[in-house]
């Protein structure tokens, strides 16, 4: 304790020193928080958004044919949502077979077609908005609502977005027409706009009954079927039965089903790597704010050497000296840590209020900065305690 308050007390008396030294400590912590906070709320908040909205869903994309029992490479015809270009077999039908088989496990199930057509609101214009094929389970699954409305198996659905673009100003659009490749449909429904980073893209298309569209654009395949289990529990199971009756159809196996679950934890894996690899890079100007302390460190000690001949003179014993100088170091990093974490949770503040989501401090991000700092100040202290430790009482004495 006493050795503590020694030490802040040198600190003190030099304040201007001490904050110009711990500045890279403050920098380093406030980086290595921050990009760890953020990660871990942009993780949760996937997660969160996952959870309300598509842990249910399951997805079958058009695959490879699995000539060899191995694995599939999951891909989409085409359109803004695609992954690789395969060439589906898929179709309504398949849809229709799924729903049947699965009345148990499945609540719904809706083909959906990604189709290569202009949308306008003239018969030769394009808005360049997306045409999406499907039935009414589509916004069940998806927990699409509608603002005004409905989907009634012969007009188009709008949107939020689409909505805005189609018809700037027009509260309620309903009944207007407009142009898909240049056939008129009806406008019958507004969608709300959806919630969060799984209702944007909905929220871009516009929705006409699936057999309208694929003779619209003469294709007889979709471009995906997804099927919503009827509990999170039973995901497992609606995604067996999808796969033996898709396995039914398609001997080949040129499908692939893929859960929700599945595609959050490989997002979740990639947010952790990045997390991690930028944290990595910021945790670099520590080793700045480390330098730096050694440096004003040895400065000290130089400074002092007359105080610690004296102390040995009086019975000091070299551990003393050490742990009196080691306690400056960690205890001028640790000051900037807090500094730093302070900083950080500050940023993660107004982060939150910008991006909509929480982005505040972390236990992790704390004990990281509590760990980080500590280390700092023990490793590079390390040399000037040794060094005064170390000083003979009649050398020290010697100096002025």
């Amino acid at each position: 304790m006493n050795a503590l308050a020694i030490a802040f007390d040198s600190i003190w008396s030099h304040r201007t020193r001490s904050a110009l030294t711990a500045l890279g400590v403050v920098i380093g912590v406030f980086a290595v928080v921050t990009l760890t906070s953020l990660g871990t709320a942009v993780s949760n908040y996937v997660t969160g958004q996952f959870n309300t909205l598509g842990a249910r869903i399951i997805t079958v994309s058009p695959s490879l044919p699995a000539a060899t029992g191995g694995a599939h490479a999951p891909g989409r015809r085409g359109g803004p949502n695609g992954f690789v270009q395969v060439p589906s077999t898929l179709t309504a039908t398949d849809a229709q077979a799924i729903a049947a088989a699965g009345a148990g496990s499945i609540a719904a199930v809706a083909p959906v077609a990604d189709l290569p057509a202009t949308v306008a609101t003239s018969p030769t214009g394009s808005a360049g908005i997306q045409a999406v094929g499907t039935t009414n389970a589509y916004f069940g699954i998806e927990q699409a609502t509608f603002a005004h409305g409905r989907f009634d198996g012969r007009g188009a659905v709008l949107g939020s977005r689409a909505a805005t673009t189609l018809f700037p100003g027009v509260r309620r659009p309903l009944g207007r027409d407009i142009y898909v490749d240049g056939r008129a449909f009806a406008v019958v429904g507004v969608l709300n706009a959806g919630k969060g980073i799984l209702g944007d893209q909905i929220d871009r298309n516009v929705f006409v009954p699936v057999s309208a569209g694929l003779s619209l654009v003469k294709l007889t395949t979709v471009s995906e079927i997804i099927v919503g289990a009827r509990t999170n529990g039973g995901v497992n199971a609606a995604a067996r039965v999808t796969t033996r009756v898709l396995t039914a159809r398609h001997p080949n196996r040129d499908f692939a089903v893929i859960k929700s679950t599945a595609i959050l934890s490989t997002i979740q894996s990639t947010l952790s790597t990045i997390t991690t690899f930028l944290s990595g890079l910021a945790a670099i100007s520590l080793l700045v704010g480390g330098i730096g302390i050694m440096n004003i460190m040895l400065v000290t000690v130089t400074e002092r050497f007359r105080e610690i001949g004296i102390r040995k003179a009086l019975g000091a014993r070299d551990g003393d000296i050490l742990v009196q100088f080691l306690s400056e170091s960690v205890l001028l990093a640790v000051l900037g840590g807090a500094v730093g974490t302070a900083l950080s949770a500050v940023a993660g503040g107004i982060i939150a209020h910008l991006a909509g989501f929480p982005a505040g401090l972390t236990a992790n991000a704390v004990v990281i900065a509590l760990g980080f700092s500590i280390g700092v100040g023990a490793i590079f202290g390390v040399l000037p305690a040794l060094r005064a430790a170390r000083l003979m009482p009649a050398e020290a004495l010697r100096s002025e």
